[in-house]
């Protein structure tokens, strides 16, 4: 290299005559400065090869724990799932137990109780008696109430719209809140796994507007219309001013909906909170639009 700069750059040009000093000092920094840059670009070139294989690992390790997490997802939402169905195929285990075992139990005792109503009995024999008998029938009617809270008889029998008047009727009577609903009287029969994921998220929904949204009126709609079911659910509660509130509840009624492939979005202000589902089936899709002043 040096002697084609002699040759070709240095004058007389093309001769390899005798350079004067300067000229060779000339030659010798121009030789300096031109390998100074030429090593400078090499390191650059394999510092940018490296970072280009760094990036490439990051990237690939990335993607794999991105695979990762996306199949560990996917395994917790079917662990989530299969422990929904098994807690609703325990609920209703229990509460048929509740209903043909204990209930039936407590109304023999019931007509035991009646039987002494023959009996000359003692005043105050009469008023333990009468006591006795009002407790066995409070306790009969808790046990209905309880069985029907673990799982409606009527959601298997007559479908969702018999349900769910049940259970509105009994949560205006406990909890004191005017719950009104209207029910289209044309609502198919949904599949099972659809009529009990709405039913359980409409109880959801009551049990947080009785818990935290100080709400005196429930008001709750269900109709369809195209092979659309909509559900709406509303009150005149405070609202959801604490995200905390957004808890096991939730996260629940999220999954019922992802269960059966469907959508969740949750909108909440100072004047309420506004839930909406979308639950498609292969036969029909159902849009479950949940308006309320609360979430657990």
């Amino acid at each position: 290299m040096l002697f084609g700069v002699w040759y070709w750059f240095i004058p007389p040009f093309g001769t390899f005559n005798r350079v004067n000093l300067g000229e060779f000092t000339g030659m010798m920094g121009f030789l300096l400065f031109a390998g100074i840059i030429i090593s400078i670009g090499e390191r650059a070139r394999r510092t940018q090869a490296r970072l280009n294989a760094a990036h490439d690992e990051m990237e690939a390790a990335v993607k794999q724990r991105t695979a990762e997490l996306a199949e560990a997802n996917e395994k917790l939402r079917e662990l989530t799932a299969g422990l929904l169905h098994m807690q609703d195929m325990e609920r209703r285990r229990f509460a048929r137990e509740l209903h043909d075992s204990v209930g039936q139990l407590l109304t023999v005792i019931n007509m035991n109780l009646s039987a002494f109503d023959q009996e000359n009995l003692s005043p105050k024999a009469v008023h333990l008696l009468g006591d006795s008998r009002e407790l066995v029938e409070q306790i009969i009617r808790e046990i209905r109430t309880i069985s029907h809270l673990l799982h409606p008889p009527l959601l298997d029998e007559a479908g969702l719209g018999a349900a769910l008047r049940i259970y509105v009727e009994g949560f205006g009577q406990r909890s004191g809140i005017v719950a009104d609903l209207k029910v289209e009287e044309d609502l198919p029969r949904l599949s099972p796994d659809l009529e009990i994921s709405i039913f359980r998220i409409v109880q959801e929904c009551l049990t947080n507007i009785l818990k935290h949204a100080e709400a005196k009126l429930v008001v709750i709609r269900v109709g369809c219309a195209a092979g659309v079911v909509s559900l709406t659910v509303s009150d005149d509660g405070r609202g959801m001013d604490d995200r905390g509130k957004f808890g096991v509840g939730l996260r629940g009624m999220q999954e019922r909906v992802r269960e059966v492939h469907g959508t969740l979005q949750v909108d909440s202000s100072g004047r309420g909170t506004t839930i909406t589902a979308t639950l498609p089936s292969a036969e029909r899709v159902v849009t479950v639009d949940l308006t309320e002043t609360t979430g657990d």
